[in-house]
C-alpha cells in the first residue's frame, strides 16, 4: 500500500535531497538573524509537514540561538527538531546523530516528554530502515516514558506504533484492533490539544491501509472518508495525498482501473512537483498494476521498473515490492520475453522467502516481549489510583457498600451463569461426540450442520480434496496459517481458495480456519488431562492462536463457554467418573 512511516508516528515523507541545502540554509539564515528561538519553533512546525528542508534551517538557526542563549532545555529540544526534521528528507544517519544527542542531552535535564519523544521517533527511524527488532526495543522505551509525561495521548502514540509494524508484517487483523481500541479512547479524552485531530487522522489513514491490506474495500473507505473529512487540503497537502492514494487503492480493489489511474496520475504529478521521489512508488505500483488488470503491459513496465529502480536507489523497505516483481514477471511473459519474466519470477521467490522468516520473526517478538495492555484499562487505573490517594477516607464507607452489593450481584450472577454454563457443556459434549464421528467417516470440518453447494467445477473440487489432505494434516494449528499460506500450498491464489472456501464451505476463510482450530481444541481437551493442565496461553498457542484473548473469544464465540469453563465442566466430570 503505502510506504513504511508516513507522518509522525505512523507516516514519513520523503523529501528530495538533490536541492541545494546549504545555498538555502545561508540565505535563510541571513534572513532569520532577528528571529527569536520561539519565533524559529513556530516557522519549524508550521514547515515541517510542507517542505522538510526548510523545517531543518530553522531547527538549526533555533539550535544555534539556544546556544548563544547557553539554554540547556532550549538546545535538547532544537536538537531534537533538526533529527526529526533530518528523517522527513529523509537523511536517516543524519537523523539517528542528532536524536542520540538529544536524549543525552533530556537525560541530563531530566525531560520526560523529550525523553518519550526521542526514543519513538529513533524507533521510527529505525523502523524505516528495516531494523523492526531495534526499532520496538524503542518503542517499548518511549511508551515507558510516555506514562511519566501523564499524557494520555503519548501512550497512544507508543501504542499505535506496535499496531503499524504488526501491520507492516501482516498481523492485520491484531492491528486493526489496537488502531480501534486507541481511537476510542482517543475519542473520549477530555483535551483541545491539537495533537488530539492529527493524531485521529492518522490512527483513521492507518486502519483503513489495514483493510486494504486484507481486500476489505468498503470497510476501508469508511475510515479513509472519515479523515478526509477532518483532513484540510491547503493545511496537510502531504496527508491529503496519502488519504487520495487510498481512494485510488479502494477503487482498484473495486475493479474501477480508470478511476484507480486518474487519483494516481494525479497524486504522482504532485509527488513530482515537490521533489518527492520515494513517494512516487505508491502511485507507480498502482498505475502499473491498474494497466496490467487492462491489459496494457507495454505500459504497465515502466511504472514498475521505475518503482524497483526508486527503492533500489534509495534502500527503501516497502512491502509491496514483491507484488511488483510478480506483475513484471505476468508482463514479460504476456510479451513473449521469457528471460527478463523469469529473472523477475527469481526476484520474487528471494524477497518471499525473506519477508516469511521477518514476518514470523517480528510478530513473536511484539507477543512474547511488548503485549499490548489495553490503554483503556491502564488510564482508568492510573485515574482511581490517584482518586484512592487523594479522597481515601471519603469514600472508604462507600466502597464497602458498594463491594457488599456487588458482591451479593456477583454471586446471584455466578449461579445463574453456571447453571447455563451446566446446560451449555452438556450441548457441546453431543456435538463434540457427533463430531468426533464424523470425523471418522468424512473429515467433518464444523459442529454445526454443513449445508454443501454441490460441486460441478473440477478445479474447486481439486480445491475441495486439497483441503481435505490440509485438514488431516492438521496444517491449520500452525500460527503463520493465513489465507496466502494455504493458497501457496495448495498451488492455488488467495483470490480463488477465498471464493471456494465461500461458495462450497458456506464461510469466509477466517471463519472456517477459526471453526477447524476450536473443533480440534475440544476433542484434544475432552481426550488429554495433561493438555487440560496448561495454562489458556499456552492452550491458545497449541492450537494456532498468538493471543490467548483471541483464543477465548473465538472459543466462546463458537461454544457460547470460555475454555477455561469447559475444562472445569470436564475436570469436574473426570472427578465425578
Amino acid at each position: 500500500m503505502m510506504l513504511r512511516r508516513p507522518f509522525n508516528f505512523c507516516f514519513w515523507m520523503l523529501f528530495s535531497v538533490s536541492i541545494l541545502l546549504s545555498s538555502n540554509l545561508h540565505a535563510q539564515n541571513d534572513s532569520l538573524q532577528g528571529e527569536s528561538y520561539e519565533e524559529l519553533i513556530q516557522l519549524y512546525e508550521s514547515e515541517l509537514f510542507k517542505n522538510a528542508l526548510d523545517a531543518k534551517s530553522y531547527a538549526i538557526r533555533a539550535n544555534q540561538k539556544a546556544h548563544s542563549e547557553e539554554n540547556a532545555e532550549k538546545i535538547a529540544w532544537s536538537t531534537y527538531y533538526i533529527a526529526y526534521a533530518n528523517s522527513y528528507i529523509p537523511a536517516h544517519k543524519e537523523a539517528l546523530v542528532a536524536v542520540d544527542k538529544a536524549l543525552e542531552l533530556a537525560l541530563q535535564i531530566k525531560d520526560n516528554l523529550l525523553l518519550f519523544k526521542g526514543h519513538n521517533l529513533k524507533g521510527n527511524i529505525l523502523s524505516d530502515n528495516d531494523k523492526e527488532f531495534e526499532a520496538l526495543d524503542q518503542y517499548e522505551i518511549a511508551k515507558k516514558y510516555a506514562e511519566l509525561t501523564s499524557d494520555p495521548l503519548n501512550t497512544i502514540v507508543a501504542n499505535v506504533n506496535v499496531a503499524f509494524i504488526k501491520k507492516i508484517h501482516k498481523d492485520h487483523e491484531e492491528a486493526i484492533q489496537i488502531y480501534k481500541e486507541n481511537l476510542a479512547i482517543l475519542d473520549q479524552l477530555n483535551t483541545t490539544s491539537p495533537k488530539k485531530e492529527t493524531y485521529k487522522k492518522q490512527i483513521l489513514f492507518n486502519i483503513a491501509d489495514s483493510y486494504l491490506r486484507i481486500k476489505k474495500p468498503n470497510d476501508a473507505k469508511k475510515y479513509n472518508d472519515e479523515a478526509l473529512k477532518i483532513c484540510d487540503p491547503n493545511k496537510s497537502t502531504a496527508f491529503y495525498y496519502l488519504l487520495q492514494m487510498n481512494e485510488a487503492i479502494i477503487n482498484y480493489q473495486h475493479q474501477k482501473y480508470d478511476v484507480t489511474i486518474a487519483i494516481s496520475e494525479n497524486a504522482a504529478n504532485y509527488y513530482k512537483s515537490i521533489d518527492n521521489e520515494a513517494q512516487l512508488i505508491a502511485p507507480y505500483l498502482y498505475l502499473g498494476k491498474s494497466n496490467f488488470q487492462l491489459e496494457n503491459y507495454e505500459k504497465a513496465i515502466p511504472y514498475l521498473e521505475q518503482l524497483n529502480d526508486i527503492i533500489e536507489r534509495n534502500k527503501i523497505a516497502y512491502s509491496d515490492q514483491q507484488e511488483a516483481y510478480e506483475i513484471l514477471y505476468k508482463c514479460y511473459n504476456k510479451l513473449g520475453n521469457h528471460d527478463v519474466a523469469n529473472n523477475y519470477f527469481e526476484s520474487y521467490l528471494a524477497l518471499d522467502k525473506k519477508t516469511d522468516s521477518i514476518d514470523l520473526s517480528v510478530n513473536n517478538k511484539i507477543h512474547q516481549e511488548h503485549d499490548i495492555v489495553p490503554l483503556k484499562e491502564e488510564i482508568n487505573q492510573l485515574d482511581n489510583v490517584n482518586q484512592q490517594q487523594q479522597k481515601r477516607a471519603v469514600y472508604l464507607y462507600y466502597s464497602l457498600l458498594l463491594l457488599m452489593l456487588v458482591l451479593i450481584a456477583f454471586v446471584i450472577w455466578n449461579r445463574q451463569r453456571r447453571q447455563k454454563d451446566k446446560q451449555r457443556f452438556k450441548e457441546l459434549m453431543v456435538a463434540i461426540q457427533k463430531l468426533e464421528e464424523s470425523k471418522e467417516k468424512s473429515n467433518s470440518t464444523t459442529i454445526s450442520a454443513e449445508s454443501p453447494t454441490p460441486v460441478t467445477d473440477e478445479n474447486a473440487l481439486q480445491i475441495l480434496n486439497d483441503l481435505k489432505t490440509f485438514e488431516e494434516k492438521k496444517l491449520y494449528l500452525r500460527q503463520d496459517c493465513t489465507l496466502g499460506y494455504v493458497a501457496k500450498k495448495l498451488k492455488t491464489n488467495t483470490t480463488y481458495l477465498s471464493s471456494v472456501i465461500n461458495t462450497y464451505k458456506e464461510k469466509s476463510f477466517k471463519v472456517y480456519l477459526t471453526e477447524l482450530r476450536i473443533n480440534e481444541a475440544l476433542i484434544q481437551l475432552k481426550n488429554d488431562a495433561k493438555l487440560r493442565s496448561y495454562t489458556i496461553k499456552a492452550i491458545a498457542e497449541e492450537f494456532g492462536f498468538k493471543r490467548s484473548e483471541t483464543f477465548s473469544r473465538a472459543f466462546k464465540s463458537q461454544t457460547g463457554i470460555y475454555p477455561s469453563s469447559y475444562i472445569k465442566s470436564l475436570q469436574n466430570q473426570d472427578t465425578i467418573k
